[in-house]
C-alpha cells in the first residue's frame, strides 16, 4: 500500500513531537517530510536561557540529531521555510521555489519574539531571545559589552537576564508593569522574586514604557515615555511573543491571535492541521511545553485514526530556571469575586504559598521558596476534583522520607514527556541507567523545561539506596485490565466518562464486557464522581427479596400487620429476621415487586443489588429510647446511599448492648455523651474500633457518624470496609478533615445533595443516580 506524504512547515518541539507520537502509532503510514527555517535539527528552545546560564552548553540542548530523522526515513530540510500553501491542489511551495505535494500538512511555525516598533530597535546590539542565533549572538556581544538591558519582565526576560549577568555584564530589566511575572506571580510573590533577584545584582526600572533606543550603528542607551533614559550598549527584547501566522494568513486560512483549530487541531481548510505557538484552541495560544505536546498527542492520534477525545485545553503551569531561586505556579494567580484562597507565608525561610479556588475546586497555585509539592497541586488542579475537605492540608509538606517509597508507579515525575516513576524505573532497571543524561535519552524525562531533573536525581539516588526495594509489581485491578486501582480512578477523575461500558472501550479492557469485580467498581466510582450517572438495571432473576426499611429498629402494631397481610396476598414463602434485626422477605416474584412496594408504604430495598447502609442498629435493653430515636434519625438521612462496602453502624447505652466498638462506626452512650468509635471488626479476626472522639449531644453525635461516613464515601476504594480504610488513611488525618467545622458542613451538604437525589427518583431495582 502506498504511503501517504505528511509534510511539516517547522521543525520545532511541538512538530517534532507530534511526528515522534505518529511514529509509536504507525510507521507505515506515511512518507514524512519537514521543512525547518533554521538550520539545526530540532533542540530544546526553553533551555536557550541555561545555556546563558552556564548550566548546559548548545550542544546538550539538541533534541533529535540529523541521524534520527535518518534512522525514521524522514527528509529534512534545514534552512529552507514553506511560504505558500495552495489548499486546492494540495501543495506546498518553499522561499527556494521547491513545490511540494501532500495528503497531510502540519503548520507548526512557533512564534516570534515581540521587537517594539521603536526607533533604534534595528540596531546592532539589539536583540530577541528566541534561537540559537540569538544565544551565540548575546554570548559573543556580551565579551565587548558591559551595560545590558532587558525589556521585559517575564519568564523568558528574567532568565535571560540572569544569564547575561552570569556573563559578567552589569544588567538592568525594564518592565511596564509594577510588578514583575505579572501573568504568572500574584503581587506578594513578584516582590519576593524582586527582592531575591537585586540581591543577586540585577537593577529593576517598573512601570517605564520604552520609546526609543539610542545609538548611532549600536545602542548606547534606552529612552522612557517619563523622560528618563538609561545607558545600555546591549539590549534584549523579552516584551512577550507573536504566533507565526503568516502562512496561514497568505494561503487563506482563518487566523485570530493564531490560527485557528477544532478540538483535533485542524484548520478551516481540511487535511491542514496546527500545533504549538502558532495555534489558537477555543480563544487560547498556548506557549508553554506541557500543553504543545498534548497538541501533538492528540493531532497524532486523529490522523492516524485512532479514537481520542480531542483536546480540551490545559492547565498551563511555569517554572523560573534560575538557580537558587525555586517558583512555580500553575492555573489563576490573580483573585477576583469568584475565587477564595489560603496562603501562608514564612518570612524567615524565604517561603509562600498560596492556593485559589473556585466552587471548592482548586483553580490556580503559586509556590515560592519551596516547590516540592507541584506534582500534587498540578494533579489536584488537572483532575478538578473537589478538594475542599482537604484545604488544611494542601500546604503540609510530603515527608521527604517516605516521598519515593509511598509514591506510586503511575505517579508522573516529567508533567512535560508525560514519564512516570514506573516508566523511569523499567528504564533503569532494564537498561541499567546511573545518571539523568541516560535517563533523559531514554525516557525524554527532564528533557524539556528541565524542572524535574533534581527530582529525577533524587529518584536515581533512592534507587541506588539500600532502602529502596524493586517492587514486585503493582497487582492489576483484575484480569480485565493492567490498570491499578488507582490507575482507574485517577482516569475517571481526569476524563468525563459516562457509562462502564465507555470506560472500558476507552481503557483498553482485555475483556469486553469487564468481570463481576471491575464492572460494578467502576460503576460505583461513576456514581461519586460524576453527576446523573444512573446504574444499570441488574439481570431479571427468578425470584426477589425485600428488607422494609424500618428506622432504628423500630416498628408498630400497624406496621407489622401490614407486612404480615402483604405476606399472605402474595404468597411470599420466606420471612426472616437478619442479623441487624431486620425483617427479610425472599421468594419474591419479580412481577409482584412494585406492587409490594406500594402497599408496604414504608422504604423497602433490595439488599443484592447495591452496596448500602442497610440498616443502624439500636440499643434494645429498653433504658433509653432516646438512642433509638437517633439511630432512626441517622439511618434516614443514610438510607440508600451507595456504599464502598457493606457498612454496620450501632448505637449503644453505657452496657453496649450491641457491642458498638466492634462496628464499622459505633457510638457509646456515657454519663458525659458518646464515645464515637471507627474500624471496628466482629467477623473472623474481631477487633474493637479505634475511638476516635468524645460528643455531648446527640445533635453533634449525629453530625459527625453523617461527616464520617460521607468522608468515607467520597475516598474509601470499592470494596475497602471502614477499617481498612482508616488504616490507609490515618485516624489522624480524617479526625483533621472532621474536626474542621467548615469542611464537616462541607461534607455534610453534599451527603444531604445525594439523599435528595435518590429520593426523587423512582427507585427502581438497583437504579441510582448521583447529581
Amino acid at each position: 500500500m502506498k504511503k501517504q506524504r505528511l509534510v511539516l512547515a517547522g521543525n520545532g518541539m511541538a512538530g517534532i513531537r507530534c511526528i515522534e507520537e505518529i511514529l509509536k502509532l504507525n510507521r507505515q503510514m506515511f512518507e514524512i517530510v519537514i521543512f525547518g527555517s533554521e538550520p539545526h535539527p530540532n533542540y530544546n528552545r526553553i533551555l536557550l536561557s541555561s545555556v546563558l546560564q552556564g548550566e548546559t552548553s548548545l550542544d546538550d540542548i539538541t533534541l533529535n540529531s540529523k541521524e534520527w530523522y535518518a534512522a525514521n526515513g524522514i527528509t529534512l530540510y534545514t534552512g529552507e521555510t514553506v511560504v505558500h500553501i495552495d489548499t486546492d491542489r494540495q501543495r506546498v511551495i518553499t522561499d527556494r521555489k521547491r513545490t511540494l505535494p501532500y495528503d497531510t500538512f502540519i503548520v507548526a511555525t512557533g512564534s516570534s519574539p515581540h521587537i517594539l516598533p521603536i526607533p533604534g530597535a534595528d540596531k546592532e546590539g539589539v536583540y530577541g531571545f528566541r534561537t540559537i542565533e540569538d544565544c551565540q549572538a548575546l554570548m559573543s556581544m556580551a565579551k565587548h559589552n558591559q551595560k545590558a538591558a532587558v525589556i521585559g519582565a517575564g519568564l523568558l526576560g528574567l532568565e535571560a537576564a540572569v544569564g547575561l549577568q552570569h556573563l559578567g555584564m552589569d544588567v538592568s530589566v525594564i518592565h511596564h508593569s509594577a510588578g514583575i511575572m505579572q501573568k504568572q506571580l500574584d503581587q506578594t510573590a513578584s516582590r519576593l522574586l524582586q527582592a531575591d533577584l537585586e540581591r543577586k545584582g540585577l537593577t529593576f526600572h517598573l512601570e517605564k514604557d520604552t520609546v526609543s533606543i539610542s545609538g548611532t550603528a549600536q545602542p548606547d542607551g534606552i529612552q522612557f515615555k517619563d523622560g528618563t533614559s538609561l545607558k545600555a550598549d546591549l539590549i534584549v527584547m523579552a516584551a512577550g511573543v507573536r504566533p507565526n501566522i503568516e502562512l496561514a494568513v497568505s494561503s487563506g486560512i482563518a487566523v485570530n491571535r493564531g490560527i485557528i483549530v477544532n478540538d483535533c487541531m485542524q484548520t478551516s481548510e481540511p487535511n491542514v492541521y496546527a500545533v504549538g505557538e502558532c495555534a489558537e484552541h477555543n480563544g487560547t495560544v498556548y506557549g508553554l511545553v506541557s500543553p504543545l505536546y498534548e497538541q501533538g498527542k492528540v493531532l497524532a492520534k486523529h490522523i492516524c485514526g485512532v479514537p481520542c477525545e480531542g483536546y480540551q485545553g490545559s492547565a498551563p503551569f511555569a517554572a523560573l530556571k534560575i538557580a537558587g531561586i525555586d517558583v512555580w505556579s500553575a492555573g489563576k494567580v490573580h483573585e477576583d469575586d469568584r475565587t477564595t484562597s489560603i496562603s501562608i507565608r514564612d518570612e524567615q525561610a524565604g517561603i509562600y504559598k498560596k492556593a485559589l479556588f473556585e466552587d471548592d475546586k482548586l483553580a490556580g497555585v503559586i509556590l515560592y521558596g519551596d516547590t516540592r509539592d507541584k506534582r500534587r497541586f498540578l494533579d489536584s488542579l488537572l483532575t478538578q476534583r473537589d478538594i475542599s475537605i482537604v484545604k488544611k492540608q494542601l500546604f503540609a509538606p510530603e515527608k521527604t522520607d517516605t516521598s519515593f517509597k509511598s509514591m506510586p508507579l503511575s505517579e508522573t515525575i516529567c508533567q512535560c514527556n508525560s514519564v512516570t516513576k514506573g516508566a523511569i524505573e523499567e528504564a533503569v532497571h532494564t537498561k541499567d541507567l546511573t545518571t539523568v543524561e541516560e535517563v533523559k535519552h531514554c525516557t525524554k524525562a527532564s528533557g524539556s523545561c528541565g524542572g524535574c531533573k533534581p527530582l529525577v536525581e533524587d529518584l536515581l539516588r533512592y534507587m541506588s539506596s539500600g532502602e529502596y526495594t524493586e517492587p514486585a509489581g503493582t497487582p492489576s485491578f483484575c484480569g480485565c485490565t493492567d490498570f491499578t486501582e488507582d490507575d482507574i480512578i485517577a482516569e475517571l477523575q481526569r476524563k468525563p466518562f459516562t457509562t462502564p461500558a465507555e470506560v472500558m472501550n476507552q481503557l483498553g479492557w482485555k475483556t469486553k464486557n469487564g468481570c463481576g469485580k471491575c464492572v460494578p467498581a467502576i460503576q460505583y466510582y461513576l456514581e461519586m464522581l460524576y453527576p446523573g450517572f444512573i446504574q444499570p438495571e441488574p439481570a431479571a432473576e427468578d425470584t426477589c427479596t425485600l428488607i422494609p426499611q424500618m428506622y432504628g429498629g423500630r416498628t408498630n402494631a400497624e406496621q407489622l400487620r401490614n407486612i404480615a397481610d402483604i405476606i399472605e396476598t402474595y404468597s411470599i414463602p420466606d420471612a426472616s429476621i437478619t442479623h441487624s434485626q431486620r425483617l427479610k422477605l425472599s421468594g419474591i416474584r419479580p412481577a409482584d415487586l412494585p406492587h409490594i412496594k406500594n402497599d408496604l408504604k414504608i422504604p423497602a430495598y433490595s439488599n443484592k443489588h447495591r452496596r448500602t447502609l442497610q440498616s443502624v442498629r439500636a440499643c434494645t435493653c429498653g433504658q433509653n429510647r432516646s438512642i433509638q430515636k437517633l439511630a432512626a434519625q441517622i439511618e434516614r438521612h443514610l438510607e440508600m446511599l451507595s456504599m464502598p462496602a457493606c457498612i454496620s453502624i450501632s448505637l449503644s447505652c453505657e452496657a453496649d448492648c450491641t457491642a458498638a466498638a466492634l462496628q464499622d462506626v459505633g457510638a457509646i452512650r456515657t454519663p458525659a455523651g458518646w464515645d464515637i468509635y471507627i474500624g471496628g471488626v466482629r467477623r473472623t479476626h474481631a477487633r474493637s474500633g479505634a475511638l476516635f472522639c468524645v460528643t455531648d449531644t446527640a445533635e453533634s453525635t449525629a453530625r459527625m457518624i453523617k461527616g464520617l461516613i460521607q468522608y468515607y464515601r467520597e475516598t474509601a476504594h470499592y470494596e475497602e470496609a471502614v477499617h481498612q480504610w482508616m488504616d490507609r488513611v490515618g485516624i489522624v488525618n480524617i479526625r483533621e478533615v472532621l474536626f474542621e467545622e467548615d469542611l464537616r458542613t462541607h461534607l455534610l451538604e453534599n451527603l444531604k445533595t445525594d439523599l435528595s437525589l435518590i429520593q426523587k427518583l423512582p427507585l427502581k431495582t438497583g437504579a441510582h443516580k448521583k447529581g
